[in-house]
């Protein structure tokens, strides 16, 4: 299928966070609970519809083991030409909250344009075992800063679909002109078990949503 644009965007985040969880629910609509971990970079596509325009969503999954993250060329892999990343955090795990602003200091060592940034807590279905005052403690470590902020379910699917198609409209409309871009390959790094692979490099067919 043809579209009208690309964005890529880089989902990033401590391990087991949920990172590809979150984008098996988006893409197949389904899930797994226990997902093999990541290892290296990775990415599945879909197609969405937003005022009438086909933008194509190339969706980046990343290690999250600080080990895998630096036995390859992560930084400059994964952040060439990203338009939008998901920094992503457990709401049952406060230590991954805190690394938020370890991955906002990687951004901005690394990453040379300017990308919609958006944090995203996932797990809420765990509703008893969730962190209390969760924003409070994000405005804390961004310093006072504005964010975007979503809360997801990748178990459940809630609010999975709103946050790919609500950071897909809010940088379509700060990038009015942004030209159809070539799609990126992942093929010389990925580091995957080769006995379950996860994703595949070619653009999947999608139904479009609205």
């Amino acid at each position: 299928m043809s579209f009208d644009y690309l964005f890529k965007v880089i989902i990033i985040g401590s391990a087991n966070v949920g990172k590809t969880s979150l984008i098996i629910r988006y893409v197949d609509d389904n899930f797994t609970p226990r997902n093999q971990t990541t290892i290296g970079i990775d990415f599945k596509t879909k197609d969405i519809e937003i005022d009438r325009k086909i933008v194509r969503l190339q969706i980046w999954d990343t290690a999250g083991q600080e080990i895998y993250r630096n036995s390859i060329s992560f930084s400059s892999s994964v952040y060439k030409n990203a338009d939008i990343i998901l920094i992503v955090f457990d709401l049952t795990k406060e230590e991954s909250l805190y690394k938020i602003g370890d991955f906002l200091n990687e951004i901005e060592n690394n990453c040379r344009t300017n990308p919609l940034i958006v944090i995203v807590g996932n797990k809420s279905d765990l509703i008893e075992e969730q962190l209390e005052n969760v924003e409070e403690k994000i405005k804390k470590i961004l310093n006072g800063d504005k964010f975007i902020f979503f809360k997801t379910s990748a178990k459940d699917g809630t609010n999975v679909n709103e946050l790919f198609y609500e950071i897909a409209k809010k940088f379509k409309e700060n990038q009015p002109n942004n030209p159809k871009k070539e799609e990126e390959n992942s093929d010389n790094i990925i580091l995957q078990n080769a006995e379950n692979p996860k994703f595949t490099n070619k653009p999947q067919s999608q139904k479009k949503c609205c």
